[in-house]
């Protein structure tokens, strides 16, 4: 695939807004028209950056669920197994190394997951790559059930039917028949356009979350980044379901998010994988400096190349 036809493909925008007069001083609604785009929209992914007074930051990716080119998938992280006499889920990696191994054109970390900490050099270490972990809510890939909820409060799940349709559920018993993925959050933040609100709900964090446009046609995944002075304080939940609702979200779930927040892309033009929001996890070994965090599973998206046709006189026609 040439060049320009990747960056075609991808539709890759990135865009720098401000916001409203009058609108909430917390999250504020987007405006109608971005401050500046840096690349043409086009093809079934879009790239944006936004901010918010707060100051609230991040990246919000919109995927075009119609285009034929566009697949869904959930991955878990590569391992199985046993350790200390309980089952691994997979053993942790990166979102980035994730993407790469399945040539996810986006991913965004998922599950909330358990894992035990390890001494390593004298230090508790929990977040480290090929750790034995399992998702503690749903997650169905593969053809199999890996995981089910323990707590009723990691009933919330998104699930890709065989159809290629997607659901969200803000609490599910059983996964239905036509299941080819499924992966838990632990709330909804958004169902059917109204933001959900707790008066528990005080504290901002990174978050991480899945939303759906009400056509279900519209797939945004979303990274808000936290904990970074003067860039980005987190969001409640009541905060991320504004957001998404801002985005064109009907329903929407929280994933885990904290440390594990990242929002991975691929650079249709170089191949190379990136974080594109800023991680609020820091290196272990090297502190200080920003660290990625290994996680169990991501939700990742597929983008097959367009298919190829000969004209009569026997050129290619893509």
């Amino acid at each position: 695939m040439s060049a320009a036809r990747g960056l075609r493909g991808l539709g890759l925008a990135f865009l720098a807004w401000t916001s409203l007069p009058g609108a909430d001083p917390q999250v504020a609604a987007p405006p109608t028209t971005p401050a500046r785009a840096e690349a043409p929209a086009a093809g079934p992914i879009r790239f944006e950056r936004f901010e918010r007074p707060g100051p609230l930051a991040g990246v919000v990716a919109r995927i075009d669920l119609r285009d034929p080119r566009i697949s869904v998938k959930v991955v878990m992280a590569d391992g199985s197994g046993t350790e200390g006499g309980k089952d691994c889920g997979g053993r942790l990696e990166v979102p980035s190394a994730l993407a790469r191994k399945h040539d996810l054109a986006v991913a965004i970390n998922a599950s909330f997951f358990r894992a035990n900490p390890k001494t390593i050099d004298g230090q508790a270490v929990t977040y480290f790559v090929g750790n034995c972990a399992s998702p503690v809510g749903w997650h169905y890939s593969e053809g199999r059930l890996r995981t089910r909820p323990a707590e009723a409060r990691l009933r919330a799940a998104a699930v890709l039917h065989t159809s290629g349709r997607m659901t969200l559920h803000a609490s599910l018993e059983q996964l239905p028949p036509d299941v080819r993925y499924a992966v838990g959050g632990n709330a909804m933040v958004l169902d059917a356009g109204r933001v959900i609100a707790k008066a528990s709900d005080t504290v901002r964090h990174p978050r991480s979350a899945v939303g759906l446009s009400e056509d279900g046609n519209t797939l945004l995944l979303v990274a808000v980044d936290g904990r970074a002075e003067g860039h980005s304080q987190g969001a409640t939940l009541a905060e991320l379901g504004e957001l998404l609702k801002g985005f064109g979200g009907w329903d929407a779930i929280n994933l885990d998010g904290g440390g594990s927040t990242a929002l991975v892309i691929k650079d249709p033009l170089t191949g190379v994988f990136t974080v594109a929001n800023r991680p609020s996890g820091v290196a272990v070994g090297l502190p200080g400096l920003p660290a990625e965090r290994p996680v169990v599973d991501v939700l990742g998206v597929v983008l097959r190349e367009a298919p190829t046709e000969r004209r009569r006189d026997g050129s290619l026609r893509h």
